[in-house]
């Protein structure tokens, strides 16, 4: 795995956890009733997985981008080897 992977990787799982524990200490510590409060995490929960959708949509573009330079690369040394 590239470099690039490895922190996408590591930064997923950080707000994967991060949202996990403010969702449970917006629950020990907020006033709100329990109706609302799990409305709240709800929508939070669903802005969290979006974000985490829009992340794996840029690092598949970003993937797909490398992937075409790399076939660039390997095709113009093919180029150079046979001539």
């Amino acid at each position: 795995m590239s470099k690039d992977g490895e922190k996408t990787n590591i930064f997923l799982k950080g707000l994967l956890i991060g949202g996990i524990v403010g969702s449970a200490l917006a629950m020990l510590y907020t006033p709100m009733s329990g109706k609302k409060l799990r409305r709240k995490i709800s929508d939070r929960a669903d802005d969290l997985v979006d974000d985490i959708d829009d992340y794996v949509e840029k690092g598949k573009e970003k993937a797909d981008e490398i992937k075409k330079k790399a076939d660039s690369i390997i095709d113009e040394a093919k180029k150079i080897v046979t001539n």
